[in-house]
């Protein structure tokens, strides 16, 4: 019988007890993210070949079989429902009763003023406001810093909004300012929050990029007048307006021009990108298609009055507004792309971007109105008359928020136009709402930022015990 050197024994024996010892880890891929979002949950650690039970906070989502190693990957679907705020993923191993555990996220940010490039201005995550709820919104804070009054961007637990002057950075929890980039610029339009970025066009015609943890400059870049519009972006490309009758495409990375394209008038509104697509309308009266990769033109469709407004897109279809006091909608891509499908006439010049979601169109009017049409043909559902001229509306879960001129937010049921609740602010609001995390924010021109929340808490905040998990016996291990 041969003896092992005693060095080589002793390593032996160590990495034999390290293996024993080897820590149970479960990590999921991304770490947050929205309901319904697909995460891919992986355990290191556990006994070989054996059954493992992944639990979503209490429940039994899936059983995993672990390889000879040990390790176990496999995907799991947030639910609809999980509220926002922190959850656990636990792993436990039938066989050995092993366990670990990772937290995970769910969040629902609106990082941009339609809430994504094709500017539906919906939010369809939101699962904590309803019609049955939203009466009971309350005040959550006032920001410090004071506000132009457009639309906040609001991810990572941070409310972006142009302030009076710069941008501001302001927390979600608190309204306390966390910074404020004093760029000396008035800021008319909306941020977006990308990659680490802040993305905002200036008064002065200055469109700059903001670190979005401290507000230093990235780039800036000076256009050819005043910039009201507000950025899009889509395929490694900003896109915006500009008062200089042209819309931009620059690079998102360093600012550079990639093309122009130039209308016959000025540009206030946001542009809407979809499959591959630009559609921005003109104070030419033109509502113009482009291609997102070279700015040439498609189509363009000319209406009564100036397009001052941002279109949205959906299911084929863009919708859009005219100082001729109509909502257009008109075929966006194919064979008749630009052909008009129906027109709405309201009782004056519009001046609010529309709002698309489930098969209806919000939109207000200078005529004080809040209109819901139906997105096939047109028909008015319900309108709802305000105080003032009404901007621009946003919907998530079955509410309708809308801000009008009388400085009042109403918060409306979307299927029959019934006042849930309302808040007045005392000042006139450019933007439109947004809804992330159960939380409603307003900017108000030269005013506060507002945060609107129900009363009860949301999401869990302490992992459960492995011990008070109970499996799901009916569930077959995936391999």
């Amino acid at each position: 019988m041969h003896r092992l050197p005693k060095s080589i024994a002793a390593c032996l024996i160590v990495a034999s007890f390290v293996t024993q010892a080897a820590a149970q880890t479960v990590k999921t891929s991304p770490g947050s993210g929205h309901p319904t979002q697909a995460v891919t949950v992986s355990g290191t650690g556990f006994d070989a070949s054996e059954a493992v039970d992944v639990y979503l906070d209490l429940t039994d989502t899936v059983l995993l079989a672990s390889s000879a190693t040990g390790t176990f990957t496999g995907t799991v679907a947030v639910p609809a429902s999980a509220a926002p705020g922190v959850h656990y993923f636990t792993a436990i191993g039938r066989k050995s009763g092993e366990a670990a555990q990772a937290s995970f996220t769910v969040t629902t940010p609106w990082a941009e003023e339609g809430y994504g490039a094709a500017h539906m201005v919906n939010n369809p995550y939101e699962n904590t406001i309803n019609a049955s709820n939203a009466g009971t919104l309350g005040a959550l804070w006032a920001s410090s810093a004071n506000t132009a009054g457009g639309t906040p961007a609001v991810s990572g637990g941070v409310a972006y909004v142009g302030a009076y002057p710069g941008v501001a950075a302001i927390s979600t929890s608190t309204g306390a300012t966390k910074w404020t980039a004093q760029t000396g610029s008035y800021f008319y339009g909306s941020p977006l929050i990308s990659g680490g970025y802040v993305y905002i066009g200036s008064f002065p015609g200055v469109v700059y990029s903001l670190a979005a943890s401290s507000g230093a400059v990235h780039w800036s870049i000076t256009l050819g007048n005043t910039v009201d519009s507000s950025p899009v972006l889509a395929n490694g490309n900003l896109y915006i307006g500009c008062q200089d009758e042209k819309l931009y495409a620059l690079n998102a990375t360093t600012g550079a021009v990639a093309w122009t394209y130039t209308t016959g008038a000025g540009i206030d509104g946001s542009p809407a990108v979809v499959d591959g697509v630009v559609y921005i309308g003109s104070q030419d009266d033109s509502l113009y298609a482009l291609n997102a990769t070279t700015g040439a033109l498609i189509w363009s469709y000319t209406t009564g009055g100036p397009i001052q407004t941002t279109p949205a897109v959906a299911n084929g279809v863009v919708y859009f507004a005219s100082g001729d006091a109509y909502v257009y909608a008109v075929k966006a891509a194919g064979p008749n792309a630009g052909r008009l499908l129906w027109k709405y006439q309201t009782g004056g010049a519009i001046y609010a971007s529309p709002a698309v979601a489930n098969g209806m169109v919000y939109i207000g009017s200078s005529d004080d109105n809040l209109y819901a049409l139906g997105a096939h043909g047109g028909a008015l559902i319900w309108e709802l008359t305000t105080g003032s001229l009404v901007r621009s509306a946003a919907v998530a879960n079955g509410v309708v928020y809308a801000t009008s001129f009388d400085d009042t937010l109403y918060v409306v049921n979307a299927a029959t136009g019934a006042i849930l609740g309302t808040a007045v602010t005392g000042a006139n609001y450019f933007g439109n709402p947004v809804i992330s995390d159960g939380v409603v924010y307003v900017a108000s021109y030269q005013h506060p930022l507002y945060a609107f929340k129900l009363q009860a808490g949301t999401g869990m905040k302490r992992p459960p015990a492995p011990s008070s998990l109970h499996p799901n016996l009916d569930l077959v291990a995936a391999r």
